[in-house]
């Protein structure tokens, strides 16, 4: 297991580091539509990977890290369940 990593941050910078992790998110989840749907549309960004499922992990993997980012700085969450 990785150590933690303990940051002392601005509070506008770990909401421009959120805000880049949401970003991630969306790119990972459209990524998935892509490979179930093979439909393109705007962004046009696709991320590389060998499956759905492989894009739907790493998307969540994103959303862990905002949840835990979002508790420890005690921000509300805008990511769903």
């Amino acid at each position: 297991m990785s150590e933690n990593i303990t940051l002392n941050l601005p509070s506008l910078a770990v909401g421009q580091i959120l805000d880049g992790l949401y970003a991630r998110v969306e790119i990972w989840e459209y990524t998935e539509e892509h490979l179930n749907t093979g439909l393109v549309r705007e962004p046009y960004l696709i991320e590389e990977c060998s499956d759905p499922d492989e894009a739907r992990h790493i998307a969540d993997y994103y959303k862990e890290i905002i949840r835990s980012i979002e508790e420890q700085a005690g921000f509300s969450t805008r990511i769903g369940n």
